[in-house]
């Protein structure tokens, strides 16, 4: 285990459906939660509650608190779906903080476009950069049913219901309108490549940070590994956030 890391067991606060097959989980952690940075994400292991799946899972957070962090996951395949099942009390696994952060910004308007649970990271950004920064945040979402109720957070919400029309197709919009001097994203490649594509026509920079299958998380797999203009490089250690250049 690389230096810095920590693991922590820790024990299931809560664990809420938030939208369809969208959760949020609310997870004890005295040291981690601490140490996180925006854009940085942790491995996460269930087996202690079901041991057919003992790799750990990658999940940005989405949130931190005094004492615990937050997740917000969406149903994809057997250990998301699982992890559903997780109650206050449960025990879980994690290792983190990994991979590295956004930059840090001073008195800009940043545009942050999440595409599905992609919002996740930039949640976290948010809470850091509003102190300095204006902020606006689009959450895009196929259909009504994956709409997340924000509350008090101002996100505006574009629901695509099978139209076509993505939520990358605002960022020009968006930028002309507020002035935008950079832009956070997080979600489908396609989605980021293009906001990428529409933010250099206006020298507006982009950073994005990447999902990815892994097997670590600290390097030592290469299982995440992606090809950048500077050839591959790691999600997992090089990333999760990459400066757009770096990728279109």
């Amino acid at each position: 285990m690389p230096t810095g890391k920590l693991i922590e067991h820790s024990a299931v606060i809560s664990n809420t459906k938030v939208a369809e097959e969208t959760y949020l989980i609310k997870i004890g952690s005295s040291h981690i939660a601490k140490k996180i940075n925006p854009g940085q994400f942790i491995n996460i292991s269930i087996g202690t509650q079901f041991t057919d799946h003992l790799l750990k899972r990658p999940f940005s957070v989405y949130d931190t608190g005094p004492g615990h962090l937050s997740i917000l996951y969406k149903v994809k395949g057997a250990v998301t779906g699982q992890m559903t099942d997780l109650k206050k009390g449960d025990k879980l696994e994690m290792v983190g903080p990994l991979g590295n952060t956004f930059s840090n910004f001073g008195k800009k308007t940043i545009l942050l476009v999440g595409g599905g649970i992609g919002i996740a990271p930039l949640m976290l950004a948010a809470k850091t950069l509003k102190k300095k920064n204006k902020l606006i945040i689009l959450h895009g979402v196929r259909t009504k049913k994956e709409a997340i109720s924000w509350g008090q957070t101002k996100v505006k919400t574009h629901i695509d219901e099978n139209k076509g029309h993505f939520v990358c197709e605002e960022t020009e919009d968006y930028i002309k309108k507020y002035s935008v001097n950079a832009i956070l994203t997080c979600g489908p490649i396609p989605m980021m490549k293009r906001i990428a594509e529409v933010a250099r026509l206006y020298n507006v920079f982009v950073e994005a940070s990447l999902e990815a299958r892994m097997a670590c998380g600290f390097g030592a797999c290469v299982g995440c590994a992606i090809e950048s203009k500077q050839g591959f490089k790691k999600v997992c250690t090089d990333g999760p956030v990459f400066k757009g250049e770096e990728l279109w």
